[in-house]
């Protein structure tokens, strides 16, 4: 995983790669210096079939063509039924009212900046961007460094830990050691397990408009 951290790319090492190179036992992790409560949240462990469902109907709001002046219009109906697709399978997944506002607000914040990433791109006559970019830079805008340094001691030395967190909730962390320069470590444990899927939707649904553009010549 890659991350804009103080305005410079940063690759964040997965978090068994780290322990295996310093020796480290499986209890390091971000949930040992913040442990979740998973009381009253919602789950997708079951909701296969009812995710299948929302991913369908919100694709298939998708227009078959229109063209690109017409997008900035269309998009809030494509967010209204992102919401209420969300609405229509709570019953499963058991979000709280917020926790949908926060899915579908991203939802929003992603379609529209790529929508505008196409027509900057038509108007400077330069091919249709890479929705891989335009996502990239939405998730890194929403990465935030705790402020908060945990001390860790490790073979007698005192490592200062600090938690990164994006859109998608905890993300990994910032293990700074005494004789070396700070490591990025990406940890999922505790993350969203919605990150997939939504990251995935939101790549079929831009190549949607992108086809829908095209057809609309």
């Amino acid at each position: 995983m890659n991350l804009m951290i103080d305005g410079a790319v940063r690759h964040f090492i997965p978090i068994k790669e780290f322990r295996a190179d310093h020796g480290l036992p499986p209890t390091f992790s971000m949930a040992h210096f913040e442990p979740k409560d998973f009381t009253g949240l919602g789950s997708i462990d079951r909701a296969g079939a009812e995710l299948n469902q929302l991913r369908a109907a919100v694709l298939a709001a998708v227009p078959d063509r229109l063209a690109l002046a017409g997008w900035l219009e269309a998009l809030p109906q494509l967010h209204a039924t992102f919401r209420g697709q969300l609405y229509a399978i709570n019953a499963v997944v058991q979000l709280h009212e917020s926790e949908i506002d926060f899915a579908a607000a991203g939802f929003g914040d992603v379609t529209q900046a790529y929508v505008y990433a196409l027509i900057r791109a038509n108007a400077a006559k330069d091919p249709p961007p890479s929705f891989a970019v335009v996502y990239g830079v939405w998730l890194n805008s929403t990465a935030r460094v705790s402020q908060t340094i945990y001390e860790y001691t490790h073979q007698g030395s005192v490592w200062r830990v600090q938690l990164v967190t994006h859109a998608y909730g905890r993300a990994g962390m910032i293990v700074a050691m005494a004789e070396s320069a700070a490591v990025y470590v990406h940890d999922v444990t505790l993350g969203c397990p919605a990150e997939g899927f939504m990251a995935g939707l939101l790549a079929e649904v831009a190549a949607r408009i992108q086809a829908s553009i095209t057809a609309a010549g």
